[in-house]
């Protein structure tokens, strides 16, 4: 399992327990990649509409996105491990798409 597999699984599935400061980070983030691939009027909407300029929120950015993943997860991990479902397969012992998956992605298995 890649590191940042596991780091997008917790930061997805596991999103409720993210900060405030956090999820506006995560939110501002998505919403930059977003305008930067729409137009350019369009863009500056967007991030009007959905950034943020928390000033807290933006310097856990700082570093980019990697290192907020990284950061995310090292906290989740060591906080509140006992709310964390991750979901290995038990045959290849990769990381399943979901918490709630019962067939592997990697290997096929299936643990209905």
């Amino acid at each position: 399992m890649k590191e940042t597999d596991l780091e997008q699984y917790l930061i997805i599935y596991y999103h409720s327990l993210l900060t405030l400061n956090e999820k506006l980070a995560y939110r501002h983030y998505l919403t930059t990649q977003k305008a930067e691939s729409s137009g350019s009027d369009f863009g500056k909407i967007l991030i009007q509409t959905w950034g943020t300029r928390d000033k807290e929120a933006l310097k856990l950015l700082e570093d980019g996105y990697d290192a907020f993943k990284k950061k995310i997860a090292t906290r989740l991990l060591k906080e509140v491990p006992e709310l964390i479902f991750i979901n290995n397969c038990p045959k290849c012992k990769k990381l399943a798409r979901t918490p709630e998956a019962k067939q592997c992605r990697f290997c096929g298995h299936d643990w209905h």
